[in-house]
């Protein structure tokens, strides 16, 4: 396999992790966004001897002047991007806010990646075959209806099967906005599977899950190859879709302009 320049989010810890792993393997040049030297010397020690193939670039991607600031690193260190893999994102407990008002989970797992990728449009473009990952969750392709003022602002909250499950929805719906505005990249979202990661042990998920969780939940490496499958698979070359349990599942709605200037406002 020719090597590629491929960056990650979320790419030291956990199924990100095992990801990373996989890639430096094949001998690609890897990006990882860490938020700080801890999280950067955490993932030296586990690829130590891989060191080489890594470049580090630092942002809290909850900021977007620290996403604007991270993507100039990015442009400057790299002359091209084969491929991103929006991976990073959170499960939270309870209601909170971002600096932009926003419901944080839709700042970090919808608005984020979506800002980054749009900020590195330029050298993505510069690939032949520029592909980005995004790191959805399951059953997307059942929600049929779009409420951005209830999504930025949530009358209620509800783990997981609330403003989680809505940010990864608009996360899908954002990048395949994305996608059918430039056509030379190309655009997925993927469910990896139920998964153990230190996201699913947090406090973000439901009580009654966790025992199932414990016993039926995959391994991180699971995760990591659904993402690579994905990725790499000829049989899902699509723009725009959403692929879970290894099929292309149909969105049953999709943003459209306004939709999309009253989210970014």
């Amino acid at each position: 396999m020719t090597s590629k320049n491929i960056l990650l989010t979320g790419g030291h810890s956990g199924m990100g992790l095992e990801l990373t792993k996989m890639l430096i393997d094949e001998g690609h040049k890897i990006g990882l966004i860490v938020r700080n030297e801890k999280r950067k010397n955490d993932a030296i020690e586990e690829l130590s001897n891989s060191s080489k193939q890594i470049d580090f670039f630092f942002a809290d991607l909850s900021k977007r002047e620290d996403i604007q600031r991270v993507a100039k690193d990015i442009k400057t260190s790299w002359t091209k991007i084969d491929i991103i893999f929006n991976n990073a994102g959170v499960l939270l407990d309870k209601l909170y806010f971002s600096d932009y008002g926003n419901e944080l989970q839709l700042e970090i797992n919808a608005l984020s990646p979506y800002l980054l990728t749009k900020e590195l449009l330029p050298i993505l473009e510069k690939s032949q075959n520029a592909l980005v990952v995004n790191t959805a969750t399951s059953g997307l392709q059942n929600k049929k209806t779009i409420d951005i003022p209830n999504f930025k602002k949530p009358k209620k909250f509800t783990k997981l099967t609330g403003s989680y499950l809505d940010s990864k929805f608009m996360m899908v719906l954002l990048m395949n906005y994305l996608d059918s505005k430039n056509k030379n990249i190309r655009v997925i979202s993927v469910n990896p599977g139920a998964i153990k990661t230190k996201m699913t042990a947090g406090d973000g998920m439901p009580f009654w899950l966790k025992p199932i969780r414990n016993l039926l939940f995959k391994s991180p490496k699971k995760g990591a190859q659904n993402l690579y499958d994905a990725a790499f698979s000829e049989k899902l070359n699509g723009n725009g879709i959403y692929i879970s349990d290894g099929k292309v599942k149909e969105m049953k709605v999709a943003l459209n302009d306004s939709e999309y200037n009253q989210l970014l406002k």
